[in-house]
């Protein structure tokens, strides 16, 4: 049987064979290894060769810090946080932050490190930004770890310029890096700022360019122009110098007057920084002269910057207000130094002239000015409280004031009233003192008692008795005229027929003188004076009778008087019993 076949005649199957296809070699297959070795040679150079990498800040608190926050170089951003953790003992934060490798230069022993966070001391911008890390370039050997700063430090002028010092209480509304503005133009920015223990102030640090350093001089004044600040001034609100860029970043300004503004200020000069505009020029030297005024009253509202006005125009700024004990009379004064600007007055003013020929003209004119009445007043707002400004005025009487150049600075005399609404409260501030000063208690009480004795009097019945017993005898009065009046006439003619009857007679026996002998003249005489009494008689009686009826009417009218009175005294003493402060109040409607 052959060896190809089985048992059962059926040939053998063969055994199955691998087939081999010869695959030919591509170099594409290496782009990705390459790829992967290029990446790492990057970041191998970029860290060891180039510098940067990753450098360990020691912070006492993280303040607001996370991961992926920003590390910024004068704005701009050169690394980023990595990694926040706590150290072993608990007593600090480690950031570990990757840095940029254009800043390998930059980490040194000296180079200082801070945190800046999201706040409005740094205007509405820094609400954006978001909390970040501050980095400030310093000398000394490379270095991969250091030690955070609690505070923003003092930074490097950044280009050629001068570097000037505000002093102020607080550092208010600024931070590193605010800008610092001349006439409405950025011209410098805030270095840093530190707190002086031999002045007790806090410094800010300002860096203005060199091409503007030159306009500040020696009578420059600073303030504040970032933020919005209401004010009142001249009896109108006022915003300050708000904008929509000083308030997403708070802003230095400075003035700087433009006659007699003084040499240029040197390099680290300390200026006052001033809370407002109107304080900063009113506070700033060049042809600004000093007056100073003291209020006998209250000067509330009165403050640094308000306006000092003539006839309504303005022509300076009250510097300061101070408060005053005198020993002498053991009362408060309150001086107020004003700045007058001479060119608001139009002064003639000769060419070159300084500030002491500036003095000596603006002294003669307000000498003149205060001899026609010149005084300075307060003026006050119907609406808004407080001194709106200081008003110089002709209103006091001509020769009876001048200017006191005695004092430093000469002395304008103040007027006796305020203007406007001041003067309405000086006045009634007056009367409630003199009315402080009445015994009221005491004139109540006598009105009271002088009330309970006019009612007394009054309600007497022995007055109404006096009253019925005097109208009862003027009755009988006019019964009296009235039969006078009837019997008069008869009488009256009775005596005037006796008086001719008499003189009848008298006559007849001077006729028979002649024949009667010496002893009828006697008996003539008799009879003409009996006559005359007769006739004097007669003409008395018709003066009674003509007199009697307007004698009745008079006391008529006496009695109709008297009741009337008796009546308005009885209800005058009613009302004052039940209303004795009447005397004071008047009567109610």
């Amino acid at each position: 049987m052959r060896g190809d076949e089985r048992v059962d005649g059926r040939p053998e199957e063969e055994a199955p064979r691998a087939r081999v296809h010869p695959v030919e070699w591509s170099p594409w297959i290496w782009i990705l290894p390459l790829a992967a070795i290029l990446v790492v040679g990057w970041f191998v150079m970029r860290y060891t060769v180039f510098g940067g990498g990753e450098i360990t800040v020691h912070f006492v608190e993280a303040r607001g810090l996370e991961r992926y926050s920003p590390v910024r170089y004068r704005g701009a951003k050169v690394g980023t946080v990595q990694e926040i953790d706590v150290d072993e003992d608990l007593e600090e934060v480690v950031v570990r932050i990757s840095m940029d490798a254009r800043m390998g230069e930059a980490l040194r022993t000296g180079t200082r490190f801070w945190i800046v966070e999201p706040g409005l001391e740094g205007g509405l911008g820094s609400l954006l930004t978001g909390t970040y890390v501050g980095i400030a370039p310093g000398e000394g050997e490379p270095s991969r770890e250091f030690r955070g700063l609690e505070h923003p430090p003092i930074l490097a002028a950044p280009e050629p310029g001068r570097i000037f010092i505000l002093e102020a209480q607080e550092l208010g509304q600024a931070s590193v890096g605010s800008p610092v503005t001349f006439r409405g133009m950025r011209v410098g920015r805030v270095l840093g700022a530190e707190y002086d223990h031999q002045r007790g102030r806090t410094a800010v640090h300002v860096f203005v360019i060199e091409p503007y350093a030159v306009y500040v001089r020696e009578s420059t004044r600073f303030w504040r122009a970032g933020g919005l600040s209401l004010g009142f001034e001249g009896g109108r609100v006022s915003m300050g110098d708000a904008s929509l860029s000083s308030l997403l970043t708070p802003a230095f300004a400075f003035y700087t007057p433009e006659v007699l503004a003084g040499p240029e200020a040197a390099e680290g000069t300390r200026f006052e920084l001033h809370e407002s505009r109107n304080a900063a020029i009113a506070a700033a030297d060049g042809p600004h002269l000093d007056y100073r005024v003291s209020f006998s009253g209250s000067v509330s509202g009165l403050a640094a910057g308000t306006p000092v006005e003539m006839r309504g125009v303005p022509v300076g700024r009250v510097r300061d207000v101070r408060l005053r004990y005198v020993p002498a009379s053991a009362s408060l004064e309150t001086p107020v130094t004003l700045v007058l600007d001479p060119r608001r007055l139009e002064l003639a003013l000769p060419a070159g002239s300084t500030r002491e020929n500036l003095r000596e003209i603006t002294n003669e004119a307000l000498q003149d000015l205060v001899r026609n009445g010149l005084r300075a007043r307060l003026a006050t707002s119907l609406i808004l409280p407080g001194a709106s400004a200081v008003s110089l005025d002709l209103v006091g009487p001509r020769g009876a004031a001048r200017l006191d150049l005695t004092t430093d600075p000469p002395t304008i005399p103040a007027a006796a009233g305020g203007d406007g609404l001041q003067g309405a409260l000086a006045a009634i501030e007056r009367v409630a003192t003199t009315l402080e000063e009445l015994p009221l208690r005491q004139i109540a009480g006598d009105l009271q008692s002088a009330a309970r004795r006019v009612d007394a009097l009054v309600h007497d019945p022995r007055l109404d008795s006096s009253l019925g017993r005097l109208d009862a005898a003027l009755a009988d009065v006019q019964s009296a005229a009235a039969t006078t009046r009837e019997n008069v006439d008869p009488i009256a003619r009775s005596l005037r027929r006796a008086a001719i009857d008499v003189e009848t007679a008298a006559a007849t026996l001077e006729s028979a003188a002649g024949t009667a002998g010496a002893s009828v003249g006697p008996i003539a005489e008799s009879l003409r004076r009996a006559a005359a009494s007769a006739e004097s008689a007669a003409a008395g009686a018709e003066q009674l009778l003509g007199a009697a009826p307007r004698q009745s009417y008079d006391l008529a009218a006496l009695v109709e008087e008297l009741t009337r009175a008796a009546e308005a005294v009885r209800a005058l003493a009613t009302y004052l019993s039940e209303n004795p402060d009447a005397l004071l109040r008047g009567r109610a409607p």
